[in-house]
């Protein structure tokens, strides 16, 4: 009888994130976990850098927040490279 509970609890937990997944709400939270992560960032979220110091990446963060041209900013984070980006500092921008 608990193995039956513990599947529907899971299945309620799988069925409410992928709800939540669609919401505008969740894709700055995702982003954040993304980022605490290491990982690649989300659709329509791009990283800017590789900053050496994160002084630097403050600074060209700082600038992209006065200039308002991008709709959401996740704060500067150490990526540890991958892909096409290398190591470094990195701050991300929304463009829908």
């Amino acid at each position: 009888m608990k193995i039956r509970r513990l599947h529907s609890a899971v299945f309620a937990v799988a069925l409410g994130a992928s709800v939540l997944a669609g919401s505008p709400a969740f894709a700055a939270t995702q982003t954040s976990a993304a980022v605490a992560a290491g990982t690649w960032p989300t659709p329509d979220w791009y990283l800017q850098g590789p900053y050496q110091t994160l002084a630097a990446c403050d600074l060209a963060y700082e600038d992209a927040a006065q200039n308002g041209q991008y709709t959401g900013l996740v704060y500067c984070h150490w990526f540890r490279g991958g892909g096409p980006y290398l190591a470094g500092f990195y701050y991300e921008v929304y463009i829908p």
